[in-house]
């Protein structure tokens, strides 16, 4: 690894790529979700319409119908073509979505998530030379007018910088992935499926540039195992189709990809800021398991099991998460082999109390969480929406004990005398709570890598 140097203007920040990317990712996951349904609902409603419409414009013709004729008086006709023309007025009106539209807005979608997933790859590399800008190529050049133009040798680093990186950019993701190497990032390739990527690449260079039909290179750079509902059926000249499942696969993929790529390349690059990439990391699998996305948050949970973090309470986190995203997928033994590993004996009562949800012990959960919130290392809103307890909130008992617990914890605080003011934060639940003197005083949904405040 080359040695790092700074440059006057700020290093870019992994921190800033990965919100950026879980934000571009987020935006196209919400309207993909949000589209389709009410797309498909609006297609039935106006079907309903048009039926309507139809058996309108039939009363009106079989109005005056006798035997094999029709007789309708001439008063009555006018007013019966009145009546089809404004029908046939509103008919004309009736917006209608019809399949095609709706698929043109999911290669749209798709078009746009491997273009995310290139803006990732830019940042990344750019990451890369800012902090070890030694690292550029010898070969690569300025010539004099644009030195000219260079206010300081920083600039002029610059543009040799995004020359080198728009020329990685160019090539094909086999030449990207053996940059990776070279600079010795880990691709993960039993975690990340890179086919499925690859193949999605393929497929929007075909989308964009051949209108979606399979062309020679398409058949030559992909790996059509990885297109189970079509595989070895698809033929030169064929046109690709983008459904929901395929954009769900492709989707899913590629953040997988990002977050252990962004993450690979933060431990290396900056290892004195593990304590930032383990929240980072923490808050990622937690937006997952808030989605109820088991296994991508199982994915990324398995890269996290062998990695450096900074500390024990970061590795129980980490562990718990992915211990959690094996338990909503019904993976009995993977779960019981997992648990198997935790050494119980010295954890505090918020991770006995984690630890117990995992289990499925409700004597022990009830047991452990009154000593967990008299120390108030959980709060009211923790057992509400934490994903670790979703199970145990169907229990009947689970509301009446939760809310005895606080309810003796206040009664304890009323009586004792305040401590000096030591704000205690709740890193690892969705809400996160600052209490001061034990009196509430901030509360923010946490959304992923943002804030809500309420």
């Amino acid at each position: 690894m080359p040695k790092k140097m700074k440059t006057k203007k700020a290093v870019t920040n992994p921190k800033g790529i990965i919100e950026s990317f879980f934000n571009n990712l987020e935006s196209i996951r919400v309207f993909v979700g949000n589209v389709e349904p009410v797309a498909s609902a609006f297609d039935i409603e106006t079907s309903k319409k048009m039926d309507a419409i139809k058996s309108e414009i039939k009363e009106i013709i079989s109005s005056g119908k006798t035997s094999n004729k029709i007789e309708i008086p001439k008063e009555a006709l006018e007013q019966a073509v009145e009546g089809l023309v404004v029908i046939l007025r509103d008919f004309r009106k009736l917006p209608r979505i019809t399949i095609g539209q709706l698929e043109l807005l999911y290669k749209s979608s798709f078009v746009m998530l491997i273009s995310f997933f290139d803006y990732l790859l830019y940042d990344i590399i750019h990451c890369y030379y800012k902090l070890f800008p030694e690292s550029l190529s010898e070969e690569l050049s300025i010539n004099l007018i644009e030195l000219k133009l260079c206010a300081d040798c920083d600039e002029a680093i610059d543009v040799i910088l995004d020359r080198k990186v728009d020329s990685i950019l160019r090539d094909s993701l086999k030449e990207q992935k053996l940059f990776f190497k070279k600079i010795e990032i880990d691709l993960k390739e039993r975690i990340i499926n890179w086919d499925i990527i690859s193949e999605a690449i393929e497929c929007r260079n075909i989308v964009v540039h051949n209108n979606s039909i399979v062309n020679k290179r398409y058949l030559r750079n992909v790996d059509l195992l990885v297109i189970p509902e079509k595989g070895k059926a698809i033929k030169e000249g064929e046109k690709l189709g983008i459904t929901t499942e395929y954009f769900k696969r492709a989707y899913d993929e590629i953040l997988i990809a990002g977050v252990v790529i962004i993450q690979s390349c933060w431990r290396k690059w900056m290892k004195d800021d593990l304590e930032n990439a383990d929240t980072s990391l923490i808050n990622s699998i937690l937006e997952l398991l808030l989605r109820e996305e088991w296994s991508v948050a199982e994915k990324i949970g398995l890269f996290s099991k062998d990695i450096k973090v900074s500390n024990a309470a970061s590795r129980y986190v980490l562990n718990i998460n992915y211990c959690q995203s094996l338990k909503w997928q019904g993976k009995k033994a993977e779960l019981n082999k997992e648990l198997d590993r935790f050494d119980e004996s010295n954890l505090s009562p918020r991770f006995r109390v984690a630890m117990s949800a995992l289990k499925s012990d409700k004597d022990a959960f009830y047991k452990h969480i009154e000593k967990a919130i008299a120390i108030e290392e959980l709060a009211e809103e923790d057992f509400r929406h934490w994903p670790l307890f979703r199970e145990l909130r169907q229990d009947d008992e689970y509301a009446g004990r939760v809310k005895k617990a606080f309810s003796k914890k206040s009664k304890v605080v009323k009586k004792a005398s305040l401590p000096p003011p030591q704000p205690l934060l709740f890193l690892y639940p969705a809400w996160e709570i600052q209490l001061i003197r034990g009196s509430e005083v901030s509360l923010r949904w946490r959304t992923g890598l943002g804030y809500l405040a309420r």
